[in-house]
C-alpha cells in the first residue's frame, strides 16, 4: 500500500541519525577511495573485488556506528572517534601475567583484541580480531597481525615489533581513537582503517571478553 504523500518523509526532513549516516558514508568513501588509489602494483589484481565490496562495508560501518552507543565521542564528518589522549601510551602499564590470565579465559574466534606496535619511537595500539586459538599451545592468531602467545609475546618474525595486550578502557580508547605517541610525546591521531572502524562498533564496553555479533569479516 502506498502511503499518502502527507505521511511520506521529504528529503529536507532529515533526522540527526540520517545526517550522521550520510556524513559517515561520505567520509568513508573519500578515505577508502584514496586508499585504493594508492595501492601498490602487486595489489592491483584485487582492486576490482575490493571496489565491488566497498559499498557493502561502508553502509555496514555507517549503520553500525549510527546505532552503536559508545563511551567515546563521534566525529561523523571525519568518520572517527575521539577522546582525550593520555600523555603516555597506556600499553606500558601492562604485564605478562594479567594478559595471560585474560586470554586463558577469553580467547576464542571473534574476540576483538588490542595490539601494541612500536616502530622506531612511534607507539600505536591497533584493533584486530582472533580467528584461531590453540589452547594447548596457549597461543592465538590475529586476523591481521599473526600469532601471539597468551602472555602477549609475538611468535613470528614479521610481528616481532608487536605485542598482544589485555583490553581495558584506556587501551581500547587509545586504539579506537587512533592515539599515537612519538618520542614519548602525543602525536596527531592516525586514521583508522575501515576494518578497524567496523571492529570498534562491535566493542562491548561493559565486557570486552564478549564483543557483539560480527558481520562478515573485511579482508
Amino acid at each position: 500500500m502506498i502511503e499518502p504523500l502527507s505521511n511520506q518523509p521529504h528529503f529536507w526532513q532529515v533526522s540527526s541519525d540520517n545526517q550522521t549516516y550520510t556524513e559517515l558514508c561520505n567520509a568513508l568513501y573519500e578515505r577508502e577511495l584514496l586508499r585504493l588509489a594508492n595501492m601498490s602494483p602487486d595489489q592491483l589484481p584485487l582492486l576490482q573485488k575490493r571496489l565491488a565490496a566497498l559499498p557493502f562495508y561502508i553502509r555496514r560501518a555507517a549503520a553500525n556506528i549510527v546505532t552503536y552507543r559508545s563511551e567515546l565521542q563521534l566525529d561523523s564528518q571525519n568518520a572517527s572517534w575521539f577522546h582525550k589522549q593520555l600523555g603516555r601510551c597506556p600499553a606500558r602499564k601492562q604485564q605478562a601475567d594479567p594478559i595471560a590470565n585474560f586470554y586463558q579465559k577469553a580467547a576464542k574466534p571473534g574476540l576483538i583484541v588490542p595490539v601494541y606496535i612500536e616502530q622506531l619511537t612511534l607507539e600505536q595500539i591497533v584493533l584486530d580480531s582472533v580467528d584461531e586459538v590453540d589452547s594447548v599451545g596457549e597461543r592465538l592468531h590475529c586476523n591481521e597481525h599473526g600469532w601471539f602467545s597468551f602472555n602477549g609475546t609475538p611468535l613470528q618474525n614479521d610481528n616481532a615489533s608487536k605485542f598482544l595486550l589485555k583490553p581495558n578502557k584506556a587501551i581500547v580508547t587509545a586504539a579506537s581513537c587512533g592515539h599515537q605517541w612519538l618520542n614519548n610525546d602525543k602525536k596527531a591521531p592516525r586514521v583508522l582503517s575501515l576494518r578497524e572502524l567496523l571492529l570498534t562498533s562491535r566493542l562491548n564496553w561493559h565486557n570486552f571478553a564478549k564483543p557483539y555479533q560480527a558481520a562478515r569479516e573485511l579482508k
